[in-house]
């Protein structure tokens, strides 16, 4: 009776095995049939985050390559590491996105969307605001001007937000960098001129004492800023 009891034990093991096997077999199977008749081909992913300014040369350790439907492909995607000789990734890419051949220029274009940073006297804070071109003297702020900063607060409701208040509250305030997010947009050279606006977002650092960062964190935080050209440093 106990040979026979072990025997059945036995057998509902097997039959749970080979139910599993059978189970996993048909799971593959589907995924099989789902991509049945598509091509696939090759793409380089980011395997980790790759941020802006990271040479084509060290991206060997940073992507990896991958089969995917034809169907999926990004247009542009990159296909051969080589191609890439002598360029830069131009903004953050996410790991899991395809490599793409926009996302990179060279190391020339991207080095002239920063300016030159100017040394920072003794004793001044450094923090960085996010403004539209006109927010930014039309897109021609530069490292090493000095302006005064305007704050600008705002109301806000459910239909709109509207501006209450613009104030002046610092002034001769020294522009470390600038760091321009865009396709055009005038350079460290003093020369240069701007032909067409400017577009893109504008980083631009600014030098501030304790009292002026303060003011212009507050403003930022709770309204926006604009920058001025200001009179008493020309």
């Amino acid at each position: 009776m106990t040979f026979q009891r072990t025997g059945a034990l036995v057998a509902a093991i097997a039959l749970a095995v080979l139910g599993t096997l059978g189970l996993t077999a048909y799971v593959h199977g589907a995924k099989d049939r789902a991509v049945a008749g598509e091509k696939l081909v090759d793409v380089y992913v980011a395997s980790g985050t790759i941020t802006a300014g990271t040479p084509a040369d060290q991206l060997h350790t940073k992507v990896k390559r991958e089969g995917v439907p034809a169907k999926v492909r990004a247009s542009d995607a990159v296909t051969n590491l080589a191609d890439l000789k002598g360029r830069v990734a131009a903004i953050d890419i996410a790991a899991g996105e395809q490599l793409l051949d926009s996302r990179f220029v060279s190391a020339d274009a991207q080095s002239a969307h920063v300016q030159s940073s100017t040394q920072v006297p003794p004793g001044l804070f450094q923090s960085t605001v996010s403004l539209d071109p006109d927010q930014a003297l039309g897109g021609q702020v530069r490292a090493g001007n000095r302006v005064a900063v305007v704050a600008i607060d705002t109301k806000t409701n459910s239909a709109s937000v509207t501006p209450t208040a613009a104030k002046v509250i610092a002034r001769d305030v020294l522009v470390t960098t600038v760091q321009i997010d865009g396709s055009k947009g005038q350079g460290a050279d003093q020369t240069q001129q701007v032909t067409t606006a400017p577009t893109g977002k504008f980083l631009v650092t600014l030098a501030l004492t304790q009292p002026d960062l303060e003011n212009v964190v507050t403003a930022v935080n709770d309204g926006t800023v604009w920058l001025a050209a200001d009179p008493g440093t020309r």
